[in-house]
């Protein structure tokens, strides 16, 4: 690819994915875009035809990577004008490269809540945007389940044309793991909070990471859950029923404590964890007749 002069210093070759992703997996990016702002991003869409090239990668924390070299270009919103928080009473206005952690610890210092069911979950706002996450604030009570369509008033995006968009909640379709935000590049947001003490909410959220450390394994590198809940139930549920706990292929298995959790115990490779969720996946369904599908976007190689 030929890129104009004023993107040079922002291009790189043949970057390496496994060091950029929770799986620690992956070969490498063909090209690596990191825009300085929104209006170099938007001259860069502009000035080519690479919709369907592009893979805008976050935190890289639900993501597979092919063990190829990936021939797309990748858009990386690590500089800081997508990385700032600006708090403004019930009212955060944040950037998509923001983590959610981090995120998290700004708003832990105002009285703010209904942003504990974030606690614990990786990646970043754009990332979490796009795919709509959630997950409970109560721990084991299912009414308090929540996801980023209950915070989020609005969100600053680029369509594929570079054009600049603000798109209001009702203007987004969200789904369980999905949005109609897919096909955009998402830039910031808009969230709104409610009023809360802020020893109560810290509190919450640290009862929240207690739980999920004592339940979910982060000990090996992987992507978290790599199965969408079936409706009315929990893929890690029917993965456990079939007495897959532990199964490995290579160096990639599901987790002894988690069944969701497909871990890299070290050195697994893409093809391990592909063997590995077609043999969990066919078991599933032979023994419960339904078809888990992963949430997790997996990334082919030319």
């Amino acid at each position: 690819m030929n890129s104009p002069i004023s993107f040079k210093n922002r291009m790189r070759h043949n970057v390496p994915l496994a060091e950029r992703n929770y799986f620690r997996i992956g070969g490498k990016a063909r090209w690596w875009f990191a825009p300085a702002g929104t209006g170099q991003l938007a001259v860069f869409l502009r000035g080519r035809d690479v919709r369907k090239d592009l893979f805008v990668l976050g935190a890289g924390s639900n993501v597979l990577f092919d063990d190829a070299v990936i021939r797309r270009i990748f858009i990386s919103l690590e500089a800081p004008a997508f990385t700032g928080i600006r708090v403004r009473g019930r009212h955060v206005t944040v950037g998509a490269g923001v983590r959610i952690g981090r995120l998290i610890s700004v708003l832990s210092h105002f009285d703010l809540g209904g942003h504990e069911f974030l606690a614990g979950i990786p990646g970043t706002v754009g990332g979490g945007l796009v795919m709509n996450a959630g997950a409970r604030a109560g721990l084991e009570d299912p009414r308090t389940y929540r996801e980023m369509r209950d915070v989020v008033v609005s969100v600053d995006a680029l369509d594929p044309a570079g054009r600049w968009h603000t798109l209001r909640r009702g203007e987004i379709v969200f789904g369980y793991r999905q949005t109609s935000l897919a096909s955009w590049i998402v830039t910031g947001a808009k969230l709104r909070l409610c009023p809360a003490c802020r020893r109560r909410v810290t509190r919450q959220i640290g009862r929240i990471l207690g739980w999920r450390f004592s339940h979910q394994d982060w000990l090996y590198p992987s992507a978290g859950s790599f199965f969408k809940n079936p409706p009315g139930d929990a893929a890690g549920r029917l993965i456990d029923r079939c007495g897959l706990k532990g199964f490995s292929v290579g160096a990639a298995q599901v987790s002894p404590r988690h069944a969701n959790f497909i871990i890299n115990t070290g050195g697994a490779r893409f093809a391990d964890v592909i063997k590995l969720v077609e043999i969990v996946r066919e078991k599933v369904y032979n023994h419960f007749h339904i078809r888990l599908e992963p949430e997790v976007t997996i990334v082919r190689g030319a």
